[in-house]
């Protein structure tokens, strides 16, 4: 499965619109960076923290959000809103103290992998 989606990741490795992921500006708005987003860095993290609660495909189990069919924004926006501490739903206490690790970074890195699949 995954040498299909092969030159797709290549693909958006290299032209992902990284304004999608935060800010509308292309721009990581705390060091006024371009982000390029990193496929397999964002799968890297996501299989090593996300999939134990969030299914290895991202499909959700039990309780734990199905996280494909969502945007790499809408994606970023929540990682954002837990790494701040923001309650956002009743699994805010589960995912803040995953969330205030990431940088801007793995967020936008976790969010184009997650929206890739």
């Amino acid at each position: 499965m995954l040498k299909r989606f092969l030159p797709l990741a290549l693909l958006a490795v290299i032209a992902y619109p990284t304004h999608l992921l935060g800010g509308g500006t292309g721009v990581n708005n705390d060091s006024k960076t371009t982000l390029t987003v990193d496929l397999k860095s964002g799968e890297k993290i996501y299989k090593s923290v996300c999939k134990n609660c969030h299914g290895p495909t991202g499909k959700g189990m039990a309780s734990f959000p199905k996280l494909v069919d969502n945007t790499a924004e809408y994606l970023a926006d929540r990682l954002k809103q837990y790494r701040s501490g923001e309650k956002i739903g009743p699994n805010t206490a589960l995912m803040a103290p995953q969330a205030t690790s990431l940088t801007d970074q793995d967020i936008a890195d976790i969010a184009a992998y997650l929206a890739s699949l």
